[in-house]
């Protein structure tokens, strides 16, 4: 198998040509997949995902051929689309990386539009790096969110979120995150199922293990084959070569009923092709679950709401790690006809200053899954362009005296600008910040800002901690670290115990201290 190896941005990209350098269209593929046994083929796939979590690693290189989780959901959806539980033969390894180098024959829209690089590097993190991200502060974040700060703040807690998580799943946060972790747990080899003799667990387990809850949460985050083809073949790509990166009901629908039971006598099995995104599921997915609970009512109030708790979330871990007394929040300026918004935080310290803007989104789903440039440009314009734009106009209108800044801010040097999301998008101080240029040429070549994702900054402050603003100049100033997304900057030079965030690891064991039947090997890492 020949292979190109380079580094963009600080991202390692490998690209591989199929054996031969055939090419193949996803109906090769799905007419190669449709001879095997199907439940038995995603449990396979489900024992090769389990052991890239265990190895830390993204891409695994088994025979020569390069495999992870975005190639393997992937042939999992074309394996429930085209085959079935009564087929003769079971895969085996070879069969898989046999389908695996198949997949890389298929054409990618780039080989037929090499205009669009920006579109290329979009589709790549979305189908492949997506896969591949922190989950160390999901829990964290989780609770803080929904449970501590959603009913805090003023707007959003006229939304009973409890009621509403309960609606849609059935239990309640608490209940669904323990079974997220507990019932995947023992899926090493890519399935599970319920605990049915709980009467040898702890008292406080019997409540989470009870076997109508079991059975609410996994009708919840699992499907049968059909529904399963309903909700893929539903989702049209704009032509052949854009199938690999349609939307995976994997991430709605993680466990997989098969039609069959594999042994006969044993109890229900749910086949999870994918373990990790049990857990994304109860976590990140919980967003995508809320944002649609409310999608019929009027400007959906859930998404409106969440800005800003999740503005005052980013507002707490910057406190946490660099104390309350450097941080100062936003105010409004301008007339009451034609009111202006401050950037949402400030970092004050040593006469430096920090300005943040908080967004939900860096770009929406269409525009991650096809890449077209269109879409990229208006969803930049919508979020971190529009980010950048305000900031650069707050700093205008003080300089014109349009706005007078607090006693706090006086004085004060502007050194830094950083845009956070919650949403994750890839290449954003690179790809992005050049669309960005070109969308705002008013905006000049000087004027630099960093955007980090949430899941980045958690980790970032438990890195740099009090040396926040000093840290930001660093990667500023550093040539070929200023492009980089910050996970792949501080990768280089951090470990992964250095990345720990002493706040949120305390709401992580506080959590685990609480229950503690739940085992070392059901704590998500």
């Amino acid at each position: 198998m020949s292979n190109f190896q380079g580094d963009i941005a600080g991202k390692n990209i490998i690209t591989y040509a199929s054996r031969g350098g055939k090419k193949y269209s996803s109906n090769d593929i799905g007419q190669y997949l449709r001879k095997f046994k199907l439940c038995d083929a995603l449990r396979l796939i489900g024992e090769f995902s389990y052991k890239i979590f265990k190895s830390h690693k993204g891409l695994h290189i088994v025979k020569g051929v390069p495999v992870f989780d975005g190639v393997l959901a992937y042939l999992s959806m074309l394996l429930i689309e085209n085959s079935n539980d009564y087929r003769s033969q079971n895969m085996t390894e070879d069969d898989l990386l046999k389908a695996i180098d198949m997949y890389f024959g298929l054409l990618d829209p780039f080989e037929k539009d090499d205009e669009n690089q920006q579109g290329f590097l979009i589709r790549f993190g979305a189908s492949q790096l997506e896969y591949d991200r922190e989950a160390r502060h999901l829990l964290p974040r989780t609770l803080i969110i929904y449970r501590d700060l959603w009913a805090k703040i003023p707007g959003a807690n006229k939304i009973d979120i409890a009621c509403a998580i309960k609606s849609f799943s059935g239990l309640n946060l608490q209940e669904i995150l323990v079974l997220s972790l507990a019932l995947p747990g023992n899926g090493k080899q890519g399935f599970f199922r319920l605990y049915e003799d709980i009467d040898k667990y702890p008292e406080a387990a019997k409540e989470y293990f009870d076997v109508k809850k079991q059975r609410i949460f996994v009708n919840w985050i699992s499907s049968k084959y059909n529904d399963f083809r309903s909700l893929s073949r539903a989702d049209s790509p704009p032509t052949g070569e854009y199938d690999k990166f349609r939307f995976n009901p994997l991430w709605v629908k993680p466990a997989i009923i098969p039609d069959r039971n594999p042994k006969v006598g044993y109890s229900q099995v749910y086949i999870t092709p994918i373990p990790t995104l049990v857990y994304q599921r109860v976590t990140r997915g919980l967003y995508f679950s809320l944002a649609d609970y409310f999608r019929d009512t009027n400007k959906n109030p859930f998404r409106e709401n969440f800005g800003l708790v999740f503005q005052e979330y980013v507002g707490l871990l910057i406190k946490k790690a660099i104390g309350e007394l450097n941080v100062q929040q936003e105010w409004r300026y301008g007339t009451s006809k034609y009111p202006k918004d401050t950037p949402d935080w400030f970092v004050i310290k040593n006469g430096s200053a920090v300005l943040i803007e908080v967004k939900q989104s860096g770009l929406y789903l269409n525009a991650k899954k096809w890449g077209d440039l269109v879409e990229i440009k208006r969803d930049i314009t919508k979020n971190i362009g529009a980010a950048v734009h305000q900031m650069w106009e707050f700093e205008n209108d003080i300089e014109a005296g349009l706005c007078t800044v607090p006693d706090w801010l006086g004085g004060m040097t502007i050194t830094e600008r950083l845009v956070i999301t919650y949403d994750r998008s890839f290449f954003v101080n690179s790809v992005f910040r050049d669309e960005i240029r070109q969308l705002y040429p008013a905006i000049p070549e000087t004027y630099h800002w960093h955007t980090i994702s949430v899941e980045e900054l958690e980790y970032f402050l438990g890195i740099v901690g009090l040396s926040f603003i000093e840290a930001l100049k660093e990667k500023r100033l550093d040539a070929e670290g200023d492009s980089m997304d910050f996970r792949d900057y501080y990768s280089r030079k951090s470990s992964q115990d250095d990345c720990r965030n002493p706040y949120l690891d305390s709401v992580y064991n506080d959590f685990f201290g609480e229950l503690e039947f739940l085992s070392e090997q059901t704590k998500a890492e």
